[in-house]
């Protein structure tokens, strides 16, 4: 794989997510923005070797750290981060289901790989209130309430992988990812 592709990708898919939420993004308070570093996380998931996934994908999370999160005092590095961590197990569980230069497919994939990363990502900001941690609970946050607005994201973010992963599609020459091996397709 080509890292100062995918590393300049990445960045690309982070400035996007920043950029475009103004423009792409429901206008309502609990509106849903798409989350293009998930979407590109799980096309990288869908075709990098097995054993750059891992990496490629926490690298994407710890950028989906650098956002703005729901602490007052900015972002943390962590949650994002380990949630896309265990992204790319489910990734790497699910991906040989799955056409990988298909567009369907990556939504599809975008969806049940969304569902992992949010599903971590809700309980390690829910942990931090725990009374026998060091951290203060997150002001105004429901787990429940989290939950539902993520899964709005999360179906925004289907919707919009389907234009957004054919171009990455057309962009795997750029990253040149290694052919898939016999023992990886059974």
């Amino acid at each position: 794989m080509n890292w100062l592709a995918f590393s300049i990708l990445a960045y690309l898919c982070l400035l996007m997510q920043v950029g475009l939420t103004p423009l792409l993004g429901i206008p309502d308070p609990t509106g849903a923005m798409p989350n293009f570093l998930l979407v590109y996380a799980v096309y990288i998931g869908m075709n990098a070797p097995p054993r750059l996934v891992g990496w490629s994908m926490l690298l994407i999370g710890v950028l989906a750290n650098l956002l703005p999160g729901p602490l007052p005092e900015g972002p943390i590095l962590g949650p994002e981060a380990l949630g896309y961590l265990f992204g790319a197990f489910a990734v790497l569980q699910l991906r040989g289901l799955v056409f990988r230069e298909s567009v369907i497919s990556l939504a599809m994939m975008v969806l049940f790989v969304g569902i992992f990363v949010e599903l971590v990502v809700v309980a390690l900001y829910s942990a931090r209130g725990l009374p026998f941690l060091l951290g203060h609970p997150i002001p105004h946050w429901d787990p429940s309430d989290q939950l539902f607005e993520r899964f709005w994201v999360l179906l925004y973010s289907v919707v919009v992988s389907i234009p957004f992963g054919a171009m990455l599609i057309k962009l795997s020459p750029i990253l040149r990812f290694s052919p898939v091996q016999r023992s990886e397709r059974l």
